[in-house]
């Protein structure tokens, strides 16, 4: 398919420049998409490039089925995964400012068959991950049978056999299972399955006229069909799911590139909710101790940096696809990126999207390391860090960071690369900043060194 072929066709009545259209490096971005799809083994791919919610770039690569290939167009529908978050806190909040909810209310309040050691679990906890509801299926835990049709009362009751995995508000770490409960608040709030409060006073406001709850049983056109790679490394489709779990309010929606783009639009002005309360959802909310969580949560969404920019951003993965929407506030740029593939690292690939778009936010690449020692002795500490060695835990940082640290790079496989990207002079001080490539997570550490070498403080971002 010609690059531009399935451009939006509402470029005009958006009133989106046609000059500034023009500046956008298309034949790049395709470049880049091609080689990345290749590279990946992704059939399929939907890409919209935004400014200030208007399309200046949008297309659709390969193809949404490969068992009867038809080309992948704007309307294309894919499964978005966790991206469909984002919903569910709006959701939540537009139930707070009907006064139905209280986010510092205990859960206990909506959901009173919880325990009491529960008792400090609150709705905005939950929607910042930072409740310590477990998930029922990761790393060491798989608890979740996916061909079972769960209740909400079962899924409740499977979710509250489990303890906590740490107090409310002392820590962060993902939990689709918190996001699952919002769902079964919502429903238990109004009456209403909260997909059809979505449809309702979202997409239907919105025009978003192709998301929708996903289902195997209903005809639904435009849909592309998800694939994963098996242990051989070939494309199969995607495994069964569960009509149940494929309705939960952890992100089980289909979305196109468009759909996405009216909502990217909607979230500039007030059609959704208010700017501050969608502004108080894009913040990180501190630890009860008030100290900042490793993990970048807002309410839906996570926040990141690319150099001195922030990205608000989330992916998505599920049942053969993977998805990403990256917005950076600052540049008034969105990028979207729907695929068929699950796995496959779909953030990268918005990241340098938007870094050919926008020069100001292209990724660091590799430095000359004039240290060589000290970058050793990062990967040192990364190591340490990993065995949950305490002795080797620096005094800049704290208990919680130590140990969040370790579970991230548990959780993220095994360290294969460790590369300098640069160095800054700070007051009493130096920023270095490394690019680590894990086995199933990219991520860029930002530490701070004393005068003499020792680690003072260290952030992170992910990229899936």
């Amino acid at each position: 398919m010609r690059p531009g072929a399935w451009l939006w066709p509402w470029l005009v009545l958006a009133g989106a420049a046609p000059a500034l259209a023009d500046v956008v490096p298309k034949a790049a971005i395709d470049r880049l998409v091609t080689a990345e799809m290749a590279r990946q083994r992704i059939p399929g791919l939907a890409l919209a490039v935004l400014r200030h919610g208007q399309p200046v770039y949008v297309r659709g690569y390969g193809v949404a089925s490969l068992e009867w290939p038809r080309e992948v167009r704007p309307d294309t529908r894919f499964q978005i995964g966790s991206i469909g978050k984002q919903f569910t806190a709006v959701a939540v909040m537009m139930l707070v400012r009907d006064g139905r909810l209280e986010l510092d209310a205990p859960l206990a309040r909506y959901l009173p068959e919880v325990p009491a050691a529960w008792s400090a679990v609150t709705l905005r906890r939950m929607l910042a991950h930072q409740s310590g509801i477990a998930q029922l299926d990761g790393e060491g835990r798989h608890l979740l049978d996916l061909r079972h049709e769960y209740s909400d009362e079962e899924y409740l009751r499977l979710a509250i056999s489990q303890p906590l995995e740490f107090e409310p508000g002392t820590d962060a770490a993902y939990s689709d299972t918190a996001y699952v409960l919002l769902g079964v608040v919502i429903n238990r709030v109004t009456g209403r399955f909260y997909g059809d409060l979505l449809a309702e006073r979202v997409f239907a406001p919105l025009a978003m006229e192709r998301t929708r709850v996903i289902s195997d049983e209903d005809i639904v056109p435009g849909r592309a069909s998800g694939y994963e790679l098996d242990e051989g490394g070939a494309l199969r489709n995607q495994s069964f799911v569960s009509a149940a779990l494929n309705r939960t309010a952890d992100g089980s929606l289909y979305s196109t590139v468009l759909d996405l783009a009216r909502w990217d639009a909607a979230l500039y002005g007030e059609r959704v909710l208010p700017r501050d309360v969608l502004a108080r959802m894009w913040q990180v909310d501190a630890l009860a101790g008030g100290e900042a969580p490793l993990y970048h949560y807002g309410y839906g969404w996570e926040i990141n940096h690319a150099g001195a920019e922030t990205v608000i951003e989330y992916d998505g993965n599920w049942q053969g696809f993977q998805a990403a929407m990256a917005r950076y506030p600052g540049r008034e740029l969105t990028v979207i990126v729907l695929t068929n593939r699950a796995l496959c690292r779909v953030q990268s690939i918005a990241h340098a999207v938007a870094g050919r778009v926008d020069p100001a936010l292209r990724q660091e690449g590799p430095a000359p390391d004039s240290r060589p020692a000290l970058t050793a002795s990062v990967r040192a500490l990364l190591e340490a860090a990993r065995g949950g060695d305490e002795a080797a835990r620096p005094d800049g940082l704290t208990r919680l960071r130590w140990h969040a640290l370790g579970r991230d790079l548990r959780s993220a496989g095994a360290l294969k690369h460790l590369q300098f990207l640069g160095e800054t002079l700070l007051p009493g001080g130096l920023e270095r900043r490394y690019r680590a490539e894990l086995a199933d997570m990219v991520e860029v550490y930002r530490l701070r060194h004393a005068p003499d070498g020792r680690v003072e403080g260290l952030e992170l971002d992910r990229e899936y």
